[in-house]
């Protein structure tokens, strides 16, 4: 009789008290549902920028988490200005078949800077839409047919989903009220920002919060990156974010989260990590031989993807070609760290 007033006891305070069955389900329920699903719907995301880097991570997906760090003037800005624009814009200027050519649908997308003023981000906004470079805008030295193109894409620009919002001295809550705004009042349904960093005003608000002094830079990055995964999952949007690297990057020979300025555990909470570094000379003399046998430039970029959740592709480095005038990196081949060929085929989402 004990016992069973006991299990009695026990279910209620499991069902009530301990919310025990809170997301426990039997293994295969909706198993099929699911697979039909997939099968309708695949695991994929709006395609970001670039060649084979979608066949990575299957682009920009919904309740996604991506950081791409990069050492400074690499070009982490650039590259998610790239990514922000060909989500945001319908049309681009192709500069190998040199004419405007369609880019898929308007999707809404928010650029969170941190660190620019709203006319420098539109000017590179403007240089990835036309193909012009930068320096030809803010100089006024175009080429022939140049003034048209920027015209053009300043046009493009106006009529695009696509919204800035300069966040210089944010909180956890700003971040949060910038994008639920974003979501409310124009839909958006992408967003990047600018770099992950530490601010006064984010010490303040987590040490009042957790009444507790003196915060660690890794304590509240990773705080950062919580929250940030957090809005993914409660909102149904895609983030990517950036960090600085830390000095070892100089000297590292396995580019991972170790590189990561002020915390290596950001990257616990993320589904596809990934390192923009500039090529050296090491990298030069290893890769002669697979450039000269395809014929092609050599590299000035490398990128690093060192995790990559529901992905097939980890610890693999994508050789690039870039243009940072007009923010474009575009991948050329694949290898593994240690400079082996990895065939990997483009993915067209």
């Amino acid at each position: 009789r004990f016992n069973i007033i006991n299990d009695k006891i026990e279910e209620i305070k499991a069902k009530y008290v301990d919310n025990s069955e809170d997301g426990l389900i039997q293994a295969g329920e909706g198993a099929v549902d699911l697979l039909e699903r997939l099968k309708n719907n695949p695991e994929v995301g709006y395609p970001l920028y670039g060649k084979l880097i979608n066949a990575v991570h299957r682009g920009a997906r919904l309740k996604k988490f991506y950081l791409r760090s990069a050492a400074t003037g690499v070009g982490k800005t650039r590259s998610m200005i790239a990514d922000a624009c060909s989500i945001a814009c319908d049309t681009l200027y192709n500069e190998e078949t040199q004419s405007w050519e369609p880019n898929g649908t308007r999707e809404p997308t928010q650029f969170i800077t941190t660190e620019q003023e709203e006319d420098e981000v539109q000017t590179m906004m403007i240089a990835f839409i036309s193909g012009v470079n930068e320096s030809h805008i803010l100089e006024n030295a175009y080429l022939e047919g140049e003034w048209e193109r920027v015209n053009k894409a300043a046009v493009i620009l106006s009529k695009t989903p696509l919204y800035i919002k300069k966040l210089p001295d944010f909180s956890l809550q700003d971040i949060e009220n910038t994008i639920k705004f974003g979501i409310r009042q124009y839909g958006i349904r992408y967003v990047f920002m600018d770099y992950i960093h530490s601010s006064m005003k984010i010490l303040s608000e987590i040490s009042s919060k957790a009444r507790v002094k003196g915060l660690r830079e890794d304590n509240i990055l990773f705080m950062i990156s919580v929250r940030l995964k957090d809005i993914c999952n409660q909102y149904g949007v895609f983030i990517m974010s950036a960090t600085q690297l830390n000095a070892s990057y100089i000297t590292a020979q396995t580019y991972d989260q170790n590189l990561l300025r002020g915390a290596k555990a950001i990257a616990d909470k993320i589904d596809c990590g990934m390192i923009m570094l500039q090529v050296d000379q090491d990298d030069i003399e290893a890769l002669k031989p697979i450039v000269d046998e395809m014929g092609i430039d050599m590299p000035d970029v490398k990128i690093s993807v060192y995790k990559n959740r529901r992905g097939r592709y980890k610890d693999i480095l994508l050789w690039c070609k870039s243009d940072r005038g007009t923010c474009r990196i575009d991948p050329l081949f694949v290898t593994r760290y240690n400079y082996e060929l990895v065939e990997m085929q483009d993915f067209k989402i």
